[in-house]
């Protein structure tokens, strides 16, 4: 180990702090949760899984990733106990107001280690790094000499995400005070000479400026603004969705303002407007530069990361079929993406799910892009970017059917075959009779009348249903594609009661028309 790590006693400090009694099972959980580690079980469990995380780290010499799972822990310790584990640095600040910035304030900014919404556990090694001209972001001189290059941020933690890596911190983070009647407005103002890191999105196209906002300042954040805020940029006002999907925490994204900056005249004062009202709580706005991914690169990504063996899903399904509480049958698998309702390109699904059918991997990220979830469309079971894996077996069968073919049968060895005409007949009958199956109470007499003979007789028909995808019965889980909206509803159809008599109706005056046998055509 190099002799410019913290000293031995700095470690064991911060061992005996996650082994203390003063760290309760939920504090310990999210310590885990944040540095990547499994967060369930009992205390000793999780508590030796971040000693060997922290072990790891000293024997590695990796002073980056020790600083961050340090900080992580001194953040949620209790003062008396984190204040003998820490090292000499400050944390801690967050301004809300320019004039509050001061060369003394300086928090330590964890390198961007969230985890969840999107990547799951893992760290990326991304790091931090402020110009040091920025008010209350200069190095500092209390940080020891074997921390080179990293500088202290006034910062918050946000969960990551594979469509952006924050890259620095623009300024400093305001706080939103509490509007309850009123709105407020905070002016952010920057200007190239001010903020040379900004020059990273002048010649690079994947380097934007985006604006980021909290509902909290304490750990991992989602991305949250005010439910009635807006950004104007320059005068101008941002369209954006600052809201993300109804009732889904998460969902919402960063606003990307690169466009709308003047950042090819140095002294340009561009001034970013964010207003804000009826809030119950303080919200945290900054802004950041960030390097984009879009979601072909992240398609390209996963096409070299994980991959679910054919021969391992052969196995599933002989297995499937030898268990005696499932019926023997050949199982279909739709070779069509549930979200686009295309051909499958890369079929992709979790590590985590059960079932054969597959997604396509671009279909998917372009859904997340915009408004991140990260479940999968067909058990509903969280689909995290890091756990997407390439189906060998499914990418199999797409290179050796022709693009016309929509859906194959896969028998209970695992072989398959494209369905000939026949079964695809008889399959859409049985999925007729089983899914649309009338009984005598949805008898549906229309009005439709054939004259023959001199006689008019009212032909009961069904209504015909308006079928989506079919079924795929590929699921291990009896999961299935999701039908087309308003796939199930019936056309509406006129109703005749034959239980009424026609005496009970009132006389009706002859129509001038060509004359039939019986009142209403029926004997």
């Amino acid at each position: 180990m190099s002799s410019a790590f913290p000293p031995t006693a700095e470690v064991n400090s911060l061992i005996n702090t996650v082994r203390s009694h003063t760290l309760k099972n939920k504090t310990l959980s999210h310590i885990c949760a944040t540095n990547g580690l499994k967060s369930g079980g009992v205390k000793a469990d999780m508590q030796n899984r971040i000693v060997t995380r922290i072990n790891h780290f000293v024997q590695q010499a990796d002073t980056v990733n020790f600083r961050a799972i340090q900080a992580s822990i001194l953040r949620e310790a209790p003062p008396t106990t984190a204040a003998s584990a820490s090292p000499s640095y400050t944390t801690g600040y967050i301004s809300s107001s320019p004039s509050r910035s001061s060369p003394q304030a300086h928090a330590y900014q964890m390198p961007n280690y969230n985890y969840s919404n999107g990547y799951g556990a893992g760290m990326n090694g991304h790091r931090v790094q402020p110009a040091s001209s920025q008010p209350g972001m200069r190095p500092d001189p209390s940080l020891p000499s074997f921390w080179p290059g990293l500088v202290t941020t006034a910062g918050l933690l946000f969960k990551t995400s594979p469509f952006y890596e924050i890259d620095s911190l623009v300024g400093d983070v305001r706080t939103c005070e509490v509007m309850t009647q009123h709105r407020n407005s905070i002016n952010i103002p920057i200007k190239l000479n001010s903020f040379p890191v900004l020059q990273k999105c002048v010649n690079n196209p994947s380097m934007r400026v985006m604006v980021f906002c909290a509902s909290g300042n304490a750990g991992a954040q989602d991305i949250a603004f005010p439910h009635q805020c807006e950004i104007k940029v320059n005068g101008g006002e941002v369209k954006a969705n600052l809201r993300g999907l109804k009732n889904k925490p998460g969902s919402t994204r960063p606003v990307d303002i690169t466009e709308l900056l003047r950042l090819k005249v140095p002294n340009y004062n561009n001034n970013i407007e964010f207003i804000y009202a009826l809030t119950q709580k303080k919200f945290y706005v900054g802004l950041y530069v960030c390097k984009t991914h879009s979601a072909a690169e992240l398609v390209s990504r996963i096409e070299h990361h994980h991959r679910i063996s054919k021969n391992s899903v052969i196995m599933e399904i002989c297995k499937t079929a030898q268990d005696q509480d499932v019926l023997a049958t050949s199982q279909v698998l739709s070779l069509k993406c549930p979200l686009s309702y295309m051909r499958l390109d890369l079929p992709v699904r979790s590590l985590s799910c059960k079932h054969i059918q597959c997604f396509d991997a671009t279909s998917y990220l372009q859904l997340q892009e915009q408004g991140p979830q990260w479940l999968c469309p067909i058990c509903n079971k969280p689909a995290p970017f890091a756990n997407l894996a390439v189906d060998e077996y499914v990418k199999d069968i797409l290179a050796n059917t022709s693009k016309n073919v929509e859906s194959i049968a896969i028998e209970e060895d695992g072989s398959w075959h494209v369905k000939s005409t026949e079964e695809e007949e008889d399959d859409n009958s049985e999925t007729n009779d089983a899914s649309y199956l009338l009984d005598d109470d949805d008898l549906i007499i229309t009005s439709d009348f054939s004259f023959s003979a001199n006689r008019s007789t009212a032909t009961p028909t069904r209504a015909a249903p308006l079928l989506g995808t079919p079924n795929t019965g590929a699921s291990r889980e009896g999961s299935s594609m999701p039908r087309a909206p308003g796939s199930a509803k019936r056309p509406a159809a006129q109703v005749i009661d034959l239980t009424l008599s026609d005496d009970d109706e009132p006389v009706q005056p002859p129509a001038k028309r060509q004359h039939l046998s019986g009142a209403n055509g029926f004997h």
